[in-house]
């Protein structure tokens, strides 16, 4: 299976680092505050990922490691997050 990426719905894109299918870590194009809901699309998925977001730092490369707490998931994308 191919990793999961995100097309951000406010722009830019996030790569799935690590998840427990409760908690998240991703690599961001871009930033998010504390507390902010990023939300993005997945190609092959219907719907929307939700993560609340607990920290955002930026890397040496220039993106954003955002960790989180997945919202509102529904069975099919918990297993599809589980499967990375």
């Amino acid at each position: 299976m191919s990793p999961l990426v995100f097309a951000w719905l406010k722009s830019g894109d996030g790569a799935l680092v690590e998840s427990d299918g409760k908690f998240a870590k991703v690599s961001s194009s871009i930033p998010s505050p504390p507390g902010s809901t990023l939300e993005g699309r997945v190609t092959e998925m219907d719907g929307t990922f939700a993560i609340k977001v607990k920290n955002c730092k930026k890397q040496p490369d220039g993106r954003f490691l955002i960790e989180g707490k997945w919202v509102n998931l529904t069975r099919e994308q918990r297993t599809r997050l589980l499967q990375e």
